[in-house]
């Protein structure tokens, strides 16, 4: 019984060590996806270009032929 106990200890105590190397991988990673999230929010953004040739919109799409 007491071998029992031990080796159920000791699988828990592993089952511990993984779960805290597994948060620390993910608050790594929720840091970087902030930092890249804060990097996007500072840069300028950029508009579409201006339409501005005299013919209508209608040829800016593509018609699907059955």
């Amino acid at each position: 019984m007491s071998d029992q106990i031990t080796k159920l200890t000791a699988a828990l105590a592993e089952l511990e060590r993984k779960r805290v190397v597994e948060q620390q991988s993910m608050s790594e990673t929720v840091q970087q996806i902030k930092e890249q999230v804060m990097h996007l929010a500072r840069r300028p953004t950029t508009s579409a270009p201006d339409d501005t040739d005299d013919e209508s919109d209608e040829d800016d799409y593509v018609d699907l032929i059955p």
